[in-house]
């Protein structure tokens, strides 16, 4: 028996999942990639199944979990007798939901990166993500009180033990655990990145990396020429600048959007770093708007 190709494209929603038993005839999706990209799971619960992307074939049998990150193009096929379930979801809702974790460093490389686990590399949290995809198609098909958090709640499960499944099978030493100075550095740029509108003190940025308060401070001092804390500030100005430039929005509003629970304090924090108020920045910025405010061009 011949099977269609179901075009993954074509799916609409930010979130996709669904449960599949093959029967008697294979089973084919198409993955294109359109202006929303989609990263995509399939969990294998039985018999065996390929990924063709390009000039490369992955095949694969049950158990098995494989992840293709955003930017493959191609076809999954698993034959006929299979179940499992396919999960589709963009990299906007993605980064999203895993953004706000302590874990997101980690879940960014993960997802980023197309993961194969078979048999036993698979085991370790299988049985969870399988039950989590469960809950997914459920809750998706027939919404309650409360889906979106709990839709984001079981996607952020899914990351997090796909992950745990990959590192149980990769050796950790010091530099892959605690990085050395540009890789630390690099790190915590990225991590900056998702937690600067948070308020996190740099303790618990060096705690995220695996690392004492110090020995980021050496490191930044090192590769950046100012410490930590000079760098998240950087980035709080640089946002303060292009939403004060771009939006209409009260400086008050602007503040709260930053982080800043005292509109004062946001006031002097802004002139402290640009020698003038964040009214006037915006009054100058908007008569000149060649002024772009400063300018990071390392900023990752």
């Amino acid at each position: 028996m011949f099977a269609d190709a179901i075009d993954l494209a074509g799916k609409s929603s930010a979130l996709h999942v669904e449960r599949f038993t093959s029967g008697l005839a294979p089973r084919i999706w198409s993955l294109r990639q359109t202006q929303h990209r989609h990263a995509h799971l399939l969990v294998m619960e039985s018999r065996r199944g390929t990924a063709t992307m390009r000039d490369s074939v992955i095949e694969f049998g049950a158990p098995a979990l494989l992840w293709l990150p955003c930017g493959y193009d191609g076809t999954l096929q698993v034959e006929a007798g299979a179940q499992g379930y396919l999960l589709t979801v963009t990299d906007d809702l993605l980064t999203q939901t895993i953004a706000g974790s302590a874990e997101a460093l980690h879940l960014r490389r993960t997802v980023d990166r197309l993961v194969l686990l078979e048999d036993a590399k698979a085991s370790q949290g299988f049985a969870a993500m399988s039950a989590s995809c469960a809950m997914l198609a459920g809750e998706l098909t027939t919404p309650g009180r409360g889906s979106a958090t709990l839709l984001s709640a079981h996607l952020l499960l899914l990351c997090l033990h796909l992950w745990r499944a990959l590192i149980a099978e990769e050796p950790v030493d010091d530099i892959s655990r605690r990085g050395d100075g540009p890789r630390l550095v690099g790190n915590f740029l990225q991590m900056v990145e998702l937690h600067y509108r948070d308020g996190w003190p740099i303790a618990r940025y060096a705690a995220a990396l695996g690392v004492t308060d110090d020995r980021l401070h050496a490191h930044c001092k090192r590769e950046r020429g100012i410490s930590p804390r000079a760098v998240v500030h950087q980035r709080l100005i640089q946002e303060a600048c292009t939403r004060l430039r771009q939006l209409d929005l009260p400086v008050e509003q602007i503040a709260y959007g930053l982080g800043f629970h005292d509109p004062g304090y946001f006031n002097r924090f802004f002139r402290k770093y640009q020698n003038e108020s964040p009214g006037t920045y915006r009054r100058r910025a908007r008569q000149n708007p060649g002024r772009q405010g400063p300018s990071y061009a390392a900023w990752p």
